[in-house]
């Protein structure tokens, strides 16, 4: 009798060490394919993030560049009057030196007038931008590039514009969850060998938990291998 007892308790405890690693692996299932769900949500997310962010870069520099041109037009009067006086001031000067007063007055009296033009101008320009040359203290352009990086710098205050950073993390998102997906086949069938070790009676039942058991085995290594390899990038 004990020896027909004998076989029977030892395939009993293989049913019950194959009912266990299928328990496990199910639970691993449950968890890898809840966080690929989650890594897609948020992968979603993220690139619905990222639009929004578009929308809004695209808002500010649309109306940061309606200003650099408001700007540029008004220094292009402010700077052509400004010509203009410098030019109409030296003719006056030539036309007194001449001899001939009353032409010297019209021309300082229009003179006047451009410069008049060209303070009225300034008055519409951000004077923070604009570049003067050193050797002649005069005002030459208006800093284009760094304006417009001051408006988006001051608009990312109260509203997000990096949709680079969001679309970035969306990509990264949505290559977790693939991986995520991935692996979970892995895991099924690494369930399935488990399963059929669990219901072949013949020896080809270790071959089973063996292939079963190796992979299962294989996706807990690459885990912590990245897990490991994650934790040195960001150190």
């Amino acid at each position: 009798m004990a020896d027909k007892e004998k076989p029977a308790s030892k395939t009993d405890r293989f049913e019950t060490v194959v009912t266990v690693f299928i328990a496990i692996v199910s639970t691993i299932i449950a968890l890898v394919a809840s966080q690929s769900a989650v890594a897609s949500g948020n992968a979603t997310e993220a690139q619905h993030d990222g639009v929004l962010a578009k929308i809004n870069f695209e808002r500010v520099d649309g109306s940061s560049r309606a200003q650099i041109a408001h700007n540029e037009r008004a220094f292009g009067i402010y700077r052509s009057n400004r010509d203009l006086y410098s030019l109409t001031v030296d003719y006056a000067v030539k036309a007194e030196n001449a001899g001939n007063a009353a032409q010297g007055t019209a021309l300082r009296q229009e003179a006047a007038r451009q410069l008049e033009d060209s303070n009225n101008a300034y008055r519409f320009i951000d004077s923070n931008y604009l570049v003067k040359d050193p050797a002649t203290g005069e005002y030459t352009s208006f800093d284009e590039q760094n304006y417009l990086n001051d408006q988006r710098q001051s608009a990312s205050v109260y509203e997000d514009i990096a949709f680079d950073d969001n679309f970035a993390e969306a990509d990264g998102l949505r290559a977790q969850s693939l991986t995520l997906g991935i692996s979970l086949l892995a895991w099924f069938i690494a369930l399935m060998f488990l399963t059929w070790a669990e219901i072949t009676k013949s020896v080809l039942r270790w071959v089973w938990l063996a292939a079963g058991v190796l992979l299962a085995l294989g996706l807990v290594a690459v885990y912590v291998i990245t897990g490991v390899s994650r934790l040195i990038g960001l150190g």
